[in-house]
């Protein structure tokens, strides 16, 4: 299989490239791996993979946003909208404060399951506040303690007060009954009805 690598640089599916190069799926299947040994192709995802193909040779890959959000959603997985990664060390706390300002609906649902993931409340307050995110990260943590498992956040980092009112999605909020004190607390609109937490909790149980 002699490919022109300059003629398929991108993201592909294992399908969508079969189809474009006109082979069966497990050739393409068994060309990505050649690619992939060689340093031209990097994986993506869990369940749903995309293949970044160079025609460079590409730097061992490190673990983003969307690897870190698959990770503990493993069944309530995220298309990666393009290969975010992070060459430094990355965590749970970086992916929450990256997380928030994509302003999407499944990344935000993601990010519930994380708080049961987090290590350093230190680092994730500072970092949130030095972005202007520590309120939508505080709503969310409130609206997680409702439906799962979090580790608890130490109440220093609880006090703040609050005037300025913030979306998550913006002008995107729900009038369920069961946020009101949560939204009242982080002047922050939830975005979310119960049936997208029912979904989340129940595929990730």
């Amino acid at each position: 299989m002699n490919i022109n690598l300059l003629t398929i640089e991108g993201l592909w599916t294992a399908e969508i490239l079969a189809e474009e190069l006109g082979y069966t799926r497990q050739s393409t299947i068994n060309l990505l791996s050649k690619l992939k040994k060689q340093g031209h192709v990097t994986a993506i995802g869990n369940k749903k993979r995309l293949y970044k193909i160079t025609a460079k040779k590409q730097l061992p890959r490190k673990p983003g946003l969307y690897d870190i959000l698959n990770k503990y959603n493993p069944n309530f997985q995220i298309m990666p909208p393009y290969d975010h990664q992070a060459h430094y060390n990355y965590q749970v706390e970086n992916a929450l404060v990256d997380a928030v300002q994509t302003k999407n609906f499944r990344v935000l649902l993601a990010t519930l399951k994380l708080f049961n993931h987090i290590k350093n409340w230190k680092k994730l307050y500072a970092l949130a506040k030095e972005i202007d995110v520590w309120q939508e990260i505080g709503a969310l943590y409130d609206v997680a303690k409702l439906f799962f498992r979090v580790r608890k956040m130490p109440e220093k980092y609880r006090k703040n007060k609050f005037k300025k009112w913030k979306y998550l999605i913006l002008t995107y909020k729900t009038k369920e009954l069961i946020f009101n004190s949560i939204k009242e607390k982080w002047k922050v609109q939830i975005p979310f009805k119960l049936g997208d937490l029912r979904k989340v909790k129940y595929v990730n149980s």
